[in-house]
């Protein structure tokens, strides 16, 4: 076709018309055209055309081995529809919808595969529960469609995959068999040590933080000494969720030196003393210097010492967490020590130092520990503080987010009440009219779609009644609406 786009493109006059270029099957028919330079070229390319268009001949293919039955229920037509519209819409139920579907084990019915594998490649949100409920036969159909296949990984043991593949197929090798044969894993990365390159060797450090253990400490340990510091950083990482870890010890041994317990009368402190400057071994083991416009580099220290050793240290000092947590401290130590057990408590997994800290901190606590605190804690700080007026204070958004539904109906009575006082504030107006505006509050009414209980439905549609200001009323109206809409897509799964 090139050939005829250039004679085109210079005219007939000025060169040539040749058919060499084109398919077998076209260039003996268009060497048979007599007459008009123009039309031999015009008609040409018009053979070309028809032949590409036509497609290709009969190929014989394999086929393949039927797909595995799935013995789930499969869901009722109505929720399927619904499903759909959902993930249209990336509504904020479908996690909540999803896990009450494969809860009660049902499937995909099989017209609504391919569609719900496309909704899986467009988007990673829910792309793990989409898979789950298309269950073996989504799996089989995505690996007979290119643009599909790499949504369905196999999780093949075969360490091939891991000696020949590319960066990212090994990375996820590791990931995968790291959750299924930890040692294997380990041990393809221990032999292939020496040679890996040094910008991979961090991403393959990393992993060893699944499902990680005191067999993971000699190579760690290697990794230490590596020239890089991502790998030397990745490496501390992991060996700080191993508590029982030499390099643990090491890190307990640090803290005992700089921390220390003075016994008083009525109450004992707890006294740190920061180097002013830390050795090799230390500096091999991660604590390196980091500038923090808040504390000198001597915190710092501390900070990374703290963060690393074991908590099990403290009882052993001091005593269980509580007691810790309510000795008396330096005031410009207290934020430190509270952010290094933080970081400390979320490594090692440890929800009972989660909940004295979130105790003490309440909703200065640091997010990354919330995911351990009991529901029950959640639900009673937000029942605290200086009444219902406060109830909405932004300082307690992520305790709202952490506390999963359905709230309890003291806690969805005092949000709906702080809304109608705010509606109220909107319906008098004034010069601060606008900071009472619904959108100041999307974040919390959002919420309240997917984790009040369906008996808020009518408190919400009295709030809407009484509502003066009319955007109030409506987003009330919305609301109400919202809810009950969830209620109806997770009964029809029942």
């Amino acid at each position: 076709m090139s050939t005829l786009i250039s004679a085109a493109l210079l005219g007939t006059a000025r060169t040539s018309t040749t058919f060499d270029e084109l398919p077998a099957e076209v260039r003996g028919h268009a060497r048979e055209l007599d007459g008009d330079p123009a039309e031999m070229l015009l008609a040409a390319a018009a053979l070309e055309r028809a032949y590409r268009r036509g497609g290709a001949g009969s190929t014989t293919a394999a086929v393949p081995t039927p797909a595995p039955d799935d013995v789930r229920f499969t869901l009722p037509e109505s929720s399927s529809a619904h499903l759909l519209s959902m993930l249209a819409a990336k509504a904020t139920l479908l996690d909540e919808w999803f896990a009450v579907a494969l809860e009660r084990n049902y499937r995909a019915p099989d017209h609504l595969v391919a569609e719900l594998l496309s909704f899986a490649r467009a988007s990673e949100a829910h792309r793990g529960s989409i898979l789950q409920i298309v269950g073996e036969r989504g799996r089989w159909l995505a690996a007979q469609n290119p643009e599909w296949s790499k949504l369905v990984r196999t999780r093949d043991a075969n360490p091939d995959v891991w000696r020949h593949g590319s960066s990212s197929q090994r990375t996820q090798w590791l990931i995968d068999t790291r959750r299924t044969d930890p040692a294997l894993a380990l041990a393809e990365l221990r032999k292939s040590w020496g040679t890996e390159r040094g910008e991979q060797k961090a991403a393959f450090v990393s992993t060893l933080a699944i499902g990680s253990s005191a067999d993971d400490q000699p190579l760690l340990e290697e990794a230490l000494d590596d020239r890089r510091k991502d790998v030397r950083r990745a490496a501390a990482e992991v060996l700080g969720r191993i508590p029982e870890s030499e390099f643990g010890e090491r890190m307990a041994a640090r803290v005992q030196k700089w921390a220390r317990v003075e016994r008083k009368l009525l109450r004992s402190a707890l006294v740190i003393l920061p180097p002013e400057e830390v050795d090799a071994a230390s500096r091999r083991d991660g604590i390196e210097d980091r500038p923090n416009p808040h504390t000198d580099y001597r915190a710092e220290y501390v900070r990374q010492a703290i963060s690393s050793a074991p908590l099990s240290l403290w009882n052993n000092m001091i005593g269980e967490p509580g007691k810790v947590l309510g000795m008396s401290v330096d005031e410009g130590w207290e934020p430190i020590l509270h952010d290094a057990w933080s970081t400390a408590a979320v490594a090692q997994n440890n929800a009972e130092w989660a909940l004295e800290l979130f105790r003490i901190r309440g909703t200065a606590t640091d997010r990354r520990l919330l995911p351990l605190v009991p529901a029950k804690a959640l639900a009673d700080l937000l029942r605290s503080g200086n009444g219902d007026a406060n109830v909405l204070n932004p300082g307690r958004a992520a305790i709202y987010d952490a506390l999963r539904g359905p709230w309890p109906d003291d806690i969805t009575r005092a949000v709906v009440a702080q809304w109608e006082r705010v509606a109220a504030r909107r319906a008098d107006g004034g010069a601060k009219a606008g900071e009472f505006s619904r959108y100041k509050y999307s974040a919390s009414l959002r919420l309240a779609e997917s984790r009040f209980p369906y008996s808020a439905v009518t408190l919400i549609d009295r709030a809407a009644e009484r509502a003066r200001d009319p955007d109030w009323r409506q987003t009330f109206a919305r609301t109400a609406s919202a809810i009950t809409h969830r209620k109806t897509l997770l009964e029809e799964l029942t």
